[in-house]
């Protein structure tokens, strides 16, 4: 990963805090009392065929190989920085409509829509290019950050986000989040939820 921004503070206890089905393991947090987060992105390629010779330039032309994708990283606040935890990729949406943004609506945001993320055969809600280039805490609430970004390489957007969120994808087990994402997702279209006996140990 590369560019992105840094950094905001999360404890150990804020991480904590957030409910049972955070996973710290002690190697996670080593000595410090506190780690730092910052967001940082990455390119994937969407189309395999881009290096294929037999394919024209004019097709590859009408859809950009290079799409971006984020992650958040946290890391020790002392020398010699070492990395403790990563999340996954995830990608930072479109502007929303007008009147739904909470401030003055950008009316080139509809320019961008056209170009979205693309991995394998799905496509995402999300711009095709996300460059983070601003990551703060949200003043007066500690428990949020604000993070800003670019979209396509066209218009700025500012999002919050929760530590309880940023803590959920740097340490959360890999199961517990498919298991919450499929259980969210039964509540959603009212389909009972068995409740499963609690996994490993």
């Amino acid at each position: 990963g590369h560019g992105g921004a840094c950094c905001v503070s999360l404890s150990r206890k804020e991480a904590l805090a957030q409910g049972k089905h955070i996973k710290l393991a002690q190697e996670s947090w080593g000595e410090n009392d506190y780690l730092l987060v910052g967001v940082a992105h990455t390119s994937v390629i969407w189309r395999r065929w881009y290096s294929d010779k037999a394919v024209p330039d004019s097709a590859k032309n009408m859809i950009p190989h290079t799409h971006y994708v984020s992650f958040f990283y946290a890391f020790e606040p002392r020398p010699p920085f070492e990395l403790r935890a990563r999340s996954g990729y995830f990608c930072l949406g479109f502007a929303g409509a007008d009147g739904t943004e909470g401030g003055m609506f950008n009316p080139h945001s509809v320019l961008t829509i056209n170009r979205k993320l693309s991995q394998g055969n799905e496509t995402f809600s999300c711009p095709q290019i996300n460059f983070v280039s601003s990551f703060i805490e949200k003043v007066e609430e500690p428990d949020s950050t604000v993070i800003g970004y670019g979209i396509n390489d066209c218009t700025p957007r500012l999002v919050e986000v929760t530590k309880k969120e940023i803590a959920r994808m740097l340490f959360s087990d890999p199961w517990d989040m498919k298991m919450e994402e499929a259980k969210n997702e039964a509540v959603a279209q009212n389909i009972p939820w068995p409740q499963l006996p609690q996994m490993w140990g």
